[in-house]
């Protein structure tokens, strides 16, 4: 559901609809309570499912007595904007964990849905900015341009989300692929990713370009060094390519604007860590302080807005949160590269792929506030969350479904010799 959240600024749906997110959390806890009471899978500590959790631990407690002691009572707005999805992703995971199957279904899921929002991108874009407005979108919310052309935003509210989910589409679901690619799924993905690739870059999201190339990269030195032949050969079809695109789609790819203006944006940072050197407090930017002004009846002045999550960090929380930062991102990758050495099959090639989704989110938060943008928060707490499952499950429930396929192709392959 979350890739389709855009679609609510065309549907007619009364303000509680708006609390869509927090329902669907409601029903996951449900859910879980319920798997649990029919087929309990045991689960290990957290130090086995989520090595990283002490990082995690210490930058939301940190982000929150910030938020508080900035902003009072209002502060749990910044709290739940920024620690939602990486409190309780990972915990319902961790207390009902995904086996084998469920770790299938999702990268299925996940599949699909890339090649659905790819390909609907693709008839938005053929349709037009002025359809879409027609249909209820609004210039300069939706519906965007650079250069002179129209932004894909797909299903989603904004050509950000849309591009980068694509992205994580590709890593993770091209990872699995490459590791099984005479499975009929994982074929038809294959196919597909040309035309993913290209209506991803129909939204001009630079970051997400960054980030599929930064993910192609890990998964061929790690995985399959095949594929740096594959993105040789895509690195010089891009540059014959480029004398004959279209001036404007040249220039909104390359423009050195938006850099200008981040290093205006960044002069005052010095500025702000001499007054505040521990951090102005969660939610003095981004979107977090958006919602602050808003709860205030917009009383405030606006809030710088960073294109950097880095550089939100550390403007909020000063040099220890971006440290927090740095060691739990590090964490998450060393835990899935871990993964993706020690596990086998399909677990193996996810992880790999779960880890190439988050070189690509390292990388694109240096132009661009990643973990603000939903639902790529979303899903790269329940990428990992889904791979420390695999982690500490091994040898447990998560292998029962994968013994059934094993048997179950062993019969087979009996029945025909």
């Amino acid at each position: 559901m979350t890739p389709f959240d855009g679609l609510l600024a065309i549907m007619r749906l009364p303000d509680l609809a708006d609390g869509w997110k927090e329902g669907l959390l409601v029903a996951a806890i449900a859910s879980a309570a319920l798997r649990n009471s029919r087929t309990p899978c045991p689960r290990g500590g957290l130090a086995g499912f989520a090595p990283w959790w002490p990082a995690a631990a210490a930058f939301v407690l940190i982000g929150t007595a910030s938020a508080f002691v900035a902003h009072g009572t209002d502060g749990i707005v910044a709290v739940k904007i920024t620690f939602f999805y990486l409190v309780a992703v990972p915990l319902l995971l961790w207390w009902a964990p995904f086996d084998s199957r469920d770790r299938d279904v999702l990268v299925s899921i996940l599949m699909a849905t890339g090649v659905a929002v790819s390909v609907l991108g693709l008839v938005q874009q053929r349709l037009g900015p002025d359809r879409m407005v027609g249909w209820g979108y609004e210039y300069g919310e939706q519906v965007r341009s650079a250069g002179g052309l129209f932004r894909t935003f797909s299903t989603f509210g904004q050509p950000f989300p849309f591009a980068l989910f694509v992205t994580t589409s590709l890593l993770v679901g091209g990872a699995v692929a490459l590791g099984d690619p005479r499975r009929l799924r994982n074929s038809l993905f294959l196919v597909m990713s040309p035309i993913m690739a290209f209506a991803m870059t129909t939204a001009v999201v630079r970051a997400a370009v960054l980030g599929l190339v930064l993910g192609a990269i890990w998964i061929a030195a790690t995985r399959f060094p095949p594929l740096f032949a594959l993105l040789g050969a895509g690195l010089v079809t891009v540059l014959c390519a480029l004398p004959f695109l279209p001036a404007s789609a040249v220039d909104a790819l390359t423009s050195g604007s938006s850099l200008d203006e981040r290093r205006s944006g960044w002069s005052g940072i010095v500025d702000s860590l001499a007054v505040h050197p521990l951090g102005a407090g969660l939610g003095a930017t981004g979107s977090a302080a958006d919602a602050l002004r808003e709860s205030d009846g917009g009383t405030t002045a606006a809030a710088y807005q960073p294109d950097n999550y880095y550089v939100k960090v550390l403007v909020e929380l000063g040099p220890i949160g971006l440290w927090l930062v740095v060691l739990l991102l590090g964490g998450a990758l060393a835990t899935a590269y871990l993964a993706a050495r020690t596990a086998t099959g399909d677990d193996a090639a996810f992880a790999g792929g779960v880890g190439a989704s988050i070189v690509a989110a390292i990388g694109a938060s240096i132009v661009s506030t990643y973990f603000e943008i939903f639902p790529l928060d979303f899903f790269f707490w329940l990428l990992l969350g889904a791979v420390g499952c695999a982690q500490a499950q091994r040898g447990s429930c998560s292998d029962r479904w994968r013994s059934r396929r094993a048997e179950a192709a062993s019969r087979r392959t009996a029945a025909n010799s």
